[in-house]
């Protein structure tokens, strides 16, 4: 099956909308492929200011490569942190402590 590049970064644009820090995360990524760093850096802090990790490891390679200013990932650090913070409950850590993550256990 042949891959449709265009379709799918439309996808990743409908579901960044609908909330999705994945496809932000993805659309970063693509932006940073396409040489286009501004772009990619708006997506990655979206995402990780939406307590997606990768975002914020993605921010500091490109803080490390001179490609994001020390401002950007200190925004980024402490979006992800918020983040983080807000989706701290008993309930979660309880889970966490009996051996369930948020995806590990899923059944599709």
């Amino acid at each position: 099956v042949p891959h449709d590049k265009a379709k799918g970064i439309h996808c990743w644009e409908s579901a960044a909308m609908l909330g999705c820090a994945d496809s932000r995360h993805f659309l970063g990524i693509a932006e940073l492929e396409k040489m286009n760093p501004y772009r990619a850096m708006r997506h990655l802090l979206i995402a990780a200011k939406m307590g997606y990790e990768e975002s914020l490891d993605a921010i500091k390679d490109l803080f490390s490569d001179g490609l994001a200013t020390k401002a950007q990932y200190a925004e980024a650090l402490k979006g992800y942190q918020d983040a983080v913070e807000e989706t701290k409950s008993p309930e979660r850590e309880e889970a966490a402590n009996i051996g369930f993550s948020s995806t590990s256990n899923l059944v599709y």
